[in-house]
């Protein structure tokens, strides 16, 4: 339903190429070879189903493709394991020349259609099926500049304390974590860290080594995900920073129950949060 406004509108610029992710890669690379703009739409866990085209007729060769992947994280509960990529961060981060892009909410979604219609490239972006209310209409003025920074703080405080690092539906969690651990005195800052890939790794490094404690926080398991990319900057950048990363647990979640509902059982609810984070801060 939500392209078809698209298909109506433009219907010969609309190719449905149905249950057949890997086809649909190649047959968008060779539009983009031709000098289309191209635009590929699928549930995100089926970005695990295509990632050798993703490698092999896009990455090697150098096309420039935008692949839309809608409903990651746990976005598909209660479909199961199968419909909710929690690891998409680990394994499209792996490949060479990608561009990963996490929105926060629909302002931030809204700007990235001007930008990457005139900025082509290969690009993974991660779509909310149902963004964080705490992040309606946060940004206002998203221009280049802001998408090309790739972070902005979703909340800020002078006090360099704590700085709680994410990106997409949890940013709405870490908010109000954040909130109650400045009633307690200590002060936190949330970073959104939307441009996964590349990472601007001074900048970052730079932002993040003015806080006394640093927190990631992903709705992937822990392996090659959000928390690692960040700790690979910091590393890299020589800054001398311990790093408490949260995120799932390390296994396939096939219980039942809303994306809420999930989180909260899998060690991502606010008071878990909030727990985790205050231990870190005072051990």
């Amino acid at each position: 339903p939500s392209l078809d406004r698209w298909r109506d509108e433009l219907p010969d610029q609309f190719f449905a190429a149905g249950i057949s992710e890997q086809n649909a890669i190649n047959f968008a690379s060779g539009l983009a070879a031709n000098g289309k703009k191209v635009y590929v739409y699928f549930m995100a866990s089926w970005a695990a189903r295509c990632f050798e085209q993703v490698r092999y007729s896009c990455a090697m060769a150098n096309i420039p493709i935008t692949i839309l992947g809608n409903g990651v994280g746990l976005g598909y509960a209660p479909a199961g394991p199968a419909h909710e990529p929690n690891e998409d961060i680990s394994y499209m981060r792996s490949l060479c020349g990608i561009e990963i892009i996490s929105p926060a909410n629909s302002e931030v979604s809204s700007a990235l259609v001007d930008h990457t219609l005139e900025n082509p490239k290969l690009r993974y972006l991660r779509l909310e099926r149902k963004h964080a209310s705490e992040m309606d209409n946060a940004y206002n003025n998203i221009d280049s500049s802001f998408l090309n920074d790739g972070a902005t703080f979703a909340k800020s405080n002078q006090e360099k304390e704590v700085c709680i690092v994410s990106s997409g539906y949890l940013l709405g969690r870490a908010l109000n974590v954040a909130h109650r651990l400045d009633k307690e005195g200590i002060k936190t800052s949330v970073l959104d860290l939307f441009k996964i890939k590349p990472l601007n790794t001074n900048s970052i490094s730079q932002t993040i080594s003015s806080f006394d404690h640093v927190v990631t926080l992903e709705e992937q398991t822990l392996s090659g995900g959000f928390g690692s990319a960040i700790c690979e900057a910091i590393n890299d950048s020589g800054v001398n920073k311990n790093v408490l990363r949260i995120g799932l647990p390390e296994r396939y979640i096939f219980e039942n129950g809303t994306r809420d509902h999930l989180l909260n059982t899998n060690g991502l609810s606010e008071e878990d949060l909030y727990n985790k984070i205050l231990k870190h801060v005072k051990r």
